[in-house]
This record gives C-alpha cells, structure tokens and sequence, in this order.
C-alpha cells in the first residue's frame, strides 16, 4: 500500500494497523430508479455527506476501502436452493437470486439489470462518492460511472488519486461479486470532467492480494489513465 503524502508519525502508524483489522462499515443507500439497460443512483440533493470523523489528507476512514468487497454470489447454488445456503443473504433477496438464477447463467442482460437494481451492490459507497450509473453492455460486460466528492478531490494529487484508484477499485469487486461478467469498466468524473477510466478483468483481480495491494499501482496496471 502506498503511503505517499502521509504523515509518519507514530500514532498514525497505530492508527493504520488498527484500521487494517477492523475496517469500518457503510450504511447502504436504497435503489433508485432506472432506465432500461442501466441502474444508478442521482447525485444527491443538498450539501454534500459531512467529513468522516478524523478526515485528513491521509483519509484514514477510507484505507479499507478497496480491501474489503461483498460476498460473491453463487449464481449456480441459487439456481439450485430455493433457501439461503451461505448463512449470509437474507431469504428474501435469496429467493429473488433464486427466481432469476437461470436467466443470470444464461447471460440474460435484462436479468442483470433487475439484479443490480434489487441488490444495490453500490449503495454503501454513497458517502464517498455521487451519481452511480451501471449499465449491462453484455452478458460478460459491465460499465460504471461515478461523480468523486470535492472534500476528496481537493486533497493533494497523490490522495486524490488513492481515492480515485480506491474507488474504481471497490467498484470493480462489489459488481464483480455480484454478476458473473469478466470485466467491469470503471469512469470516475467531477463535474462532468473524466478523471480516469480504467478497465478490471476478472482474471486480474483474481492475481491480487486485496489487504497489500496499491490501489493507483494497480490501477495503471490494469491500464487506468489519470486525467
């Protein structure tokens, strides 16, 4: 993991094993509506989600971000169990991953687009970035869209981009986990403005060891271009 532009003193070493152990979770934000061939959410309104207690440069609340993702979804044992099988999903969402089972397997597009709308896999990144739009281009092919928050953008160019990197990241896994494509494309924006885009193969996040990984390392690796 990078530490560029972070200070070095040793509370803040502290601070970043205990972080790395135990994380932090989000609340996850409800679906919103949709277009056919697409699932996003709109910016939302009003002033933008307050500071993370502790916010600074190093942005200590967002460090666990791109190393933890959901669990991923057996689409094969949902076809199969009419129940929940991982002691995790809810029954309900069970039974809506059960219902659409054969038609996700068969790379059904309209399929996916009613899981990600019912799943949300995105919601709980709603304090850190705006605007998330996901679209099913194919049976193995997601593209997603996000509009990054100023209190992060305006961070040293080295933060803004772990931030842009961690982001696109987590993206990649959550959609991944969900949907059984082989890739995910990945455009982070401000105002409109593209500030990288980069692709995510399933193969590739497969090589990875989330806990250590750099995420701007990985990110040009997988051919991401900051603006």
């Amino acid at each position: 993991m990078s530490n560029a532009g972070r200070p070095t003193n040793p509370l803040d070493q502290l601070y970043d094993i205990v972080n790395d152990l135990w994380g932090a979770s989000q609340p996850a934000a409800a679906p919103a509506g949709t277009a056919p061939g697409e699932t996003g959410r709109p910016a939302p309104a009003g002033a933008a989600p307050e500071k993370p207690r502790g916010f600074q440069q190093a942005f200590p609340p967002f460090e666990h971000f791109w190393r933890t993702a959901d669990e991923t979804v057996d689409w094969t044992e949902a076809l199969a169990y009419a129940s929940p099988q991982d002691g995790i999903t809810s029954p309900a969402l069970w039974a809506f991953f059960h219902e659409h089972a054969e038609q996700v397997l068969a790379g059904n597009v309209a399929a996916y687009v009613e899981v990600l709308q019912q799943a949300n896999p995105l919601g709980d990144l709603a304090p850190y970035a705006s605007a998330f739009n996901v679209r099913a281009e194919s049976a193995d092919r997601l593209t997603v869209s996000f509009e990054g928050l100023e209190q992060y953008l305006n961070a040293g160019d080295a933060e803004r981009r772990r931030y842009l990197a961690g982001i696109s990241l987590r993206c990649a896994r959550d959609l991944m986990a969900l949907l059984p494509v082989c890739e995910t494309v990945v455009t982070a924006r401000r105002a409109g403005e593209q500030l990288l885009e980069v692709t995510f193969t399933r193969q590739e996040l497969q090589k990875v060891r989330f806990s250590v990984v750099d995420p701007v390392a990985f990110v040009e690796r997988c051919g991401g271009v900051f603006a």
